[in-house]
């Protein structure tokens, strides 16, 4: 048994301290939390007979190794995944009827990931403050996106925290399977391009080093692009120091066009033009607005500040400016359906259960049906072009080292007319 002393907070939200005897740190902690208390620092007290403790060990001294850890091991950052299961476990809890914070001190509990535990108490201190879930989460934006910070910050306004965290961590679980099965789709081709980029490289730096002294000594040169492909091995330093400079040159024009407004608006334009990307980008922002739109009904919010809230998370610009204009119609008290009518940025088929959820007074459960089916309809687009992906690049790899090995092959055939010669 060894004695730990604590710091923590009671139900109430004030600090407290003292000291507590258990088997481990571990221990300590459960123990602690199993009383009501939620500990923010828990070290142990040397058991020396010497009631003072010596304190160049109570203090801890800075070291490599503990940067190391906190950098590399310890990071604060949440992957989707992450994410998702965080705030799939908030929003069950929240929903059963526990408060925020019972909430927060059941995930930061035992068995926790450590980073999840800071967050959760972090989040728990914070709020035991006076701020509200959605003020404390704003403190972290590199964890929370503001789309869920917006639709929570609505949830919050309407008293409905629970159901919007609910609807928050379907939309991240939906995320998370589309990125899972494009990644998941993407495998092999990457491997294919990884094996052709293996097989460039035997040719440059061994095939062809290995005949270019026969046409040397005979005064020809190589034969077609294999005469380039030595030139690149020859230059190799050269080209690499071309190519890195090129890159950066072209990262700092794109930082410095990331800051005029006008560049980036045409940008835009131009990505929501493209015939198929525009089309998925254009429904990525449909259902992103139709689904924020119908969260913040759903929470009593007035019809033009949702509108305003819900055009905020459209990331295009252009699009952005579009959907503007048509929630500049409805303030002059033109129906929903009637104001995106002709724009383009929500489906023909979307526009009619809007105009039905208008009359029938079932606007926000009608934005959510047609969030849903535009975000289906997205998920299968996708699945479709990464599914086409492969076949394509699987020809034009081949393809490509294909050719590069007949012109080595034919590289090989002609020296036997040089021997003649």
């Amino acid at each position: 048994m060894a004695t730990f002393q604590y710091k923590a907070y009671t139900a109430q939200g004030v600090i407290t301290a003292g000291t507590i005897v258990a088997d481990g740190v571990d221990a300590a902690i459960d123990a602690l939390y199993g009383s009501g208390l939620t500990p923010f620092e828990t070290h142990g007290i040397s058991d020396a007979p010497a009631d003072r403790p010596d304190r160049s060990r109570a203090v801890p001294q800075p070291s490599n190794v503990s940067i190391w850890k906190h950098e590399f091991f310890e990071s604060n950052r949440f992957s989707l995944k992450e994410l998702t299961a965080f705030t799939v476990e908030l929003a069950t809890l929240t929903t059963s009827g526990l408060p925020l914070d019972a909430a927060f001190r059941i995930i930061a509990g035992p068995g926790a990931a450590p980073k999840t535990a800071r967050l959760a108490n972090d989040l728990l201190r914070d709020i035991l403050a006076g701020a509200q879930l959605s003020e404390a989460m704003a403190k972290r934006p590199e964890i929370f996106p503001p789309d869920y910070r917006a639709i929570l910050s609505a949830g919050e306004a309407g008293g409905v925290t629970g159901q919007v965290l609910k609807q928050i961590a379907d939309l991240l679980a939906r995320r998370l399977e589309i990125r899972s099965k494009i990644t998941s789709a993407l495998v092999y081709p990457i491997i294919l391009v990884l094996m052709s980029l293996v097989s460039v490289t035997v040719i440059v730096f061994v095939l062809i080093p290995s005949i270019s002294p026969i046409f040397i000594d005979a005064g020809l040169p190589l034969p077609g692009i294999l005469s380039t492909f030595a030139d690149i091995q020859d230059n190799w330093l050269s080209v690499t120091l071309a190519l890195g400079v090129a890159a950066a040159a072209c990262a700092l024009l794109w930082r410095k066009a990331r800051r005029h407004d006008g560049l980036m608006l045409a940008f835009d334009r131009q990505k929501s033009a493209l015939p198929v990307i525009g089309k998925l980008i254009q429904a990525r922002e449909a259902g992103g607005f139709a689904r924020a739109l119908s969260t913040l009904l759903g929470a009593r919010v007035p019809l033009m500040s949702a509108m305003q809230t819900a055009r905020a998370l459209v990331i295009n610009r252009h699009l952005n400016a579009l959907y503007q204009h048509a929630i500049g119609r409805v303030s002059e008290g033109t129906p929903l359906h009637r104001a995106f009518d002709g724009t383009g940025l929500l489906p023909p088929a979307s526009l009619r259960l809007i105009a039905v959820g208008e009359e029938s007074g079932q606007l926000a459960a009608m934005l959510m049906q047609v969030a849903t089916v535009i975000e289906a309809d997205l998920q299968r687009h996708i699945e479709r072009m990464v599914g086409l992906l492969t076949p394509l690049l699987t020809l034009a790899v081949g393809g490509s080292i294909g050719g590069l090995i007949m012109h080595v092959m034919s590289a090989v055939l002609s020296i036997n007319n040089l021997a003649f010669q």
